[in-house]
């Protein structure tokens, strides 16, 4: 099988349908069984951003959708914290997709985060503020 990295435009038009004639020269490509699509952590974050700005998903939404896809057989993500990321985006509506990647980092490599943003005590993670840190 052929390993290849997945585009943000490939993945919105899997989700959405906006193109037909381009939704289904994706389908057949995956269903032909000759391609595994890689999907980076950069590539998600771009993704979330367009499906919830351009096609105003919410974050369930978005989050869920991408944990779908990444179920399907010759799709995978190029690393174990998309995963999380994408379940703990999709149980926060006003999160940043962004936080919820630090956080799924940071809890994958037992890291702590420092930040300003008030907003990760929602995330569970180990964080601090920098005057916390003298």
């Amino acid at each position: 099988m052929n390993q290849l990295y997945v585009d943000s435009n490939i993945i919105v038009s899997l989700l959405t349908k906006d193109e037909p004639e381009q939704f289904k020269h994706i389908s057949d490509m995956l269903e032909s069984g000759k391609y595994q699509l890689m999907i980076t952590a950069g590539i998600i974050l771009e993704t979330c951003w367009i499906l919830k700005r351009v096609f105003e998903f919410s974050n369930p939404q978005v989050g869920h959708a991408l944990l779908h896809l990444l179920q399907v057989e010759n799709v995978e993500p190029e690393e174990e914290s998309i995963i999380l990321t994408l379940n703990i985006y999709a149980r926060h509506e006003n999160m940043d997709i962004a936080d919820c990647f630090l956080s799924a980092k940071s809890k994958v490599n037992n890291i702590p985060v420092v930040t300003f943003e008030r907003d990760f005590r929602k995330l569970g993670c180990e964080y601090y503020k920098p005057n916390q840190l003298k």
